[in-house]
């Protein structure tokens, strides 16, 4: 089991990407029509970008015993994204965590009007 000192902290992308996903699945589950209630007991607003970060730290938190992005590692980043997707699975919702390389095709689906 790798040491969480030896093991690297989450990256400036990372945190861009995790700001852009959070950002597509707040659309996503406002365009499906799904509640913040029906999503997260006991709350019934939009979701926005900074609600869905919540989400993301409070999930965070419980795993690794972290509130703060800034301190999770890149492993730590793809556990909670796992967690994430498998809960808008069940909503029927997949979202990709953003990458450079997927940023890139989107580049160019849009360049070639697909």
């Amino acid at each position: 089991m790798e040491n969480e000192k030896q093991q690297k902290q989450r990256s400036h992308q990372q945190n861009r990407s995790l700001h852009k996903y959070c950002t597509e699945v707040a659309t996503e589950l406002n365009n499906a029509g799904i509640s913040m209630k029906a999503f997260v007991k006991d709350i019934q607003v939009d979701h926005t970008m900074e609600s869905v970060k919540n989400i993301w730290r409070a999930i965070a938190r419980e795993k690794f015993g972290k509130s703060s992005t800034a301190n999770l590692t890149s492993k730590e980043m793809n556990a909670v994204y796992e967690e994430v997707n498998r809960h808008l699975a069940g909503f029927g919702l997949h979202i990709s965590f953003p990458s450079e390389e997927t940023r890139q095709l989107n580049q160019i689906y849009e360049k070639e009007g697909f």
